[in-house]
């Protein structure tokens, strides 16, 4: 049974608040007579009143009455005031009523008295070790493995303490030392591991690891450490073998989840990143960034429904998470659910009234559907708080275009290149604007040839600069820059479209309706392109 389940178990049950009395004090006494028998055998006698004390100072303990167990424990030793145990005792209750100075002289002199009692010593060790007083710690640690050297838990703290105090060396050998006398032992070679683990020595680490996990296969963070070991490695299939292992052991164990779902987005299994993070999703309901990872997930995969069910949750528990609000919003837009999409961006500017993007995506929207006054609306009052946000202005510039708005158009063109003269869009748009209506052709060629040398490898710009060459009469030089965008664009009916008027000026009619029939096939992209081809076909063939 992993500790998670026994946890869950535990605080299933319906603990009874009372327990018969008689059954406390069993417990007690049978605790204490186990206890001292050790004691006396060492040549210790305990007189009654001692005994007596000693009980009700356990009992105290039990109800966490701190002060009284300290009083009782007193008594006690005022009856047998050289016990090393009740000594020890009193530093136990000491410790609970955080007064650490206390118990730690207190837990001196027990030593001073009787420098062979290990329950002191061992209790000491760990105080010093708290106060992060290292050497002494590990003093004390050195003389109770000289007084049991075969007990190698001592060995094994002795090397935590080397580990605290930055020397590795002696922690390494310390933990090499309690293998060779226990070769069986877990605790040991785990810790081993963990420290090549922590110096990132990842090879050594996965060494010790194995054999920790060989000895003791419920070891779950043995197996979590070995996957982190792997991944560090990018041995990927070790690291998901281990991890699943050590989910296995501990499947409400989120950070191993974490892990894992991000081996698996590196290996592009995405079906079971979406079943880590749904586990995760599960046992931390409240992690708003699980659910946002998840829609995101979903978004990328296009699997909208999904996506916009996870974005809910995250909204009805946190009704102002703008990320959440702005990525249902576009997505609504996807699904062309306007109105619900509408929505959210309202609330979204109500949230952030002077964030651009959030303005850009709701004009945008509005821009899809075609309702360009609103659209226009939008544009204009972000531009209100951001003047010079280049991409509003140059939306902006497009929807005057649609509007049929020519000079506005040509404006806010012209100001998006005042803002950005790279702007390699508006660079594009104003030129081409211009040669298709054959105006300003030598400002146009400027323009597009300084796109062009921003972006080579774009095939719509390159066709621009083929139509300007056209539209000024230069044929040869139009042919050349086209067909170099049909190369890149090879499914682009208006490149297709234009690449045929130019095999016409240079009367090579075979080649023209080769470009044209190939237009055609993707006549569905450009509006009104098939009823133009079909019109140039006819004109040419009869």
């Amino acid at each position: 049974m992993s500790i998670v389940v026994f946890y869950d178990i535990i605080f299933s049950m319906k603990i009874k608040a009372i327990c018969p009395f008689f059954l406390i004090i069993t417990l007690v006494l049978t605790s204490c007579v186990g206890q001292k028998q050790g004691v006396r055998s060492a040549g210790t006698t305990y007189t009654k009143e001692s005994d007596y004390h000693y009980i009700l100072a356990s009992e105290a303990e039990l109800r966490h009455d701190w002060e009284a167990a300290l009083s009782h424990l007193n008594l006690a030793l005022a009856e047998d005031p050289d016990s090393a145990y009740l000594k020890s005792e009193l530093s136990q209750v000491y410790l609970a009523m955080d007064r650490i100075e206390d118990a730690i002289r207190n837990t001196e002199e027990v030593v001073e008295r009787s420098p062979d009692y290990k329950p002191a010593l061992s209790l000491l060790a760990q105080m010093y070790t708290s106060k992060k007083d290292f050497t002494k710690a590990g003093e004390i640690y050195e003389k109770l493995i000289e007084v049991e050297p075969d007990k190698i838990q001592y060995r094994i703290h002795l090397a935590y303490i080397y580990r605290l105090d930055q020397k590795k060396e002696k922690a390494i050998k310390t933990l090499e030392d309690a293998i060779a006398i226990e070769p069986f032992d877990t605790t040991a070679r785990y810790y081993l591991g963990k420290i090549f683990m922590e110096d990132k020595e990842y090879e050594m680490a996965i060494e010790h690891l194995e054999k920790a996990v060989e000895l003791n296969q419920t070891l779950w963070d043995g197996f979590y450490m070995l996957g982190i070991a792997h991944e560090s490695v990018s041995n990927m299939e070790g690291a998901v073998s281990n991890y699943e292992k050590a989910i296995a052991l501990n499947s409400r164990n989120t950070e191993i989840r974490k892990r894992l779902s991000t081996v698996y987005f590196k290996q592009g299994k995405i079906d079971k990143v979406i079943e880590q993070l749904s586990e995760i999703a599960e046992v931390e309901p409240d992690n708003l960034r699980v659910i946002g990872m998840l829609a995101n997930i979903y978004v990328d995969g296009k699997e909208f429904g999904k996506a916009e069910e996870e974005l809910r949750k995250v909204i009805a528990s946190e009704p102002e998470n703008i990320n959440s609000r702005y990525l249902l919003g576009k997505i609504l837009v996807t699904l062309k659910r306007y109105d619900e999409a509408e929505e959210q961006f309202n609330k979204l500017i109500e949230l952030m009234p002077d964030n651009p993007d959030v303005f850009l995506s709701f004009g945008q929207m509005y821009y899809q559907i075609k309702e360009y006054e609103k659209a226009e609306a939008i544009f204009q009052e972000a531009l209100t708080f951001a003047p010079d946000n280049g991409t509003l202005v140059f939306t902006l510039a497009v929807v005057y275009e649609k509007l049929e708005r020519f000079d506005d158009m040509v404006t806010y063109l012209k100001k998006a290149l005042e803002i950005n003269p790279e702007h390699i869009e508006a660079l594009n748009y104003l030129g081409y604007s211009y040669a298709d209506r054959g105006i300003h052709l030598d400002e146009a060629l400027e323009l597009i040839k300084r796109a062009v040398a921003l972006e080579p490898d774009r095939g719509y710009i390159r066709d621009s600069l083929g139509w300007v060459y056209y539209k000024k009469g230069m044929y040869s030089e139009a042919l050349t820059e086209i067909k170099k965008a049909a190369e890149i664009e090879k499914e682009d009916p208006l490149i297709l479209e234009h690449l045929g008027d130019v095999y016409i000026k240079l009367d090579d009619k075979g080649s023209a309706l080769d470009a044209w029939n190939k237009s055609l096939e993707f006549h569905d992209k450009e509006k009104g392109l098939k009823e133009r081809i079909e019109q140039k076909i006819k004109d040419v063939t009869q």
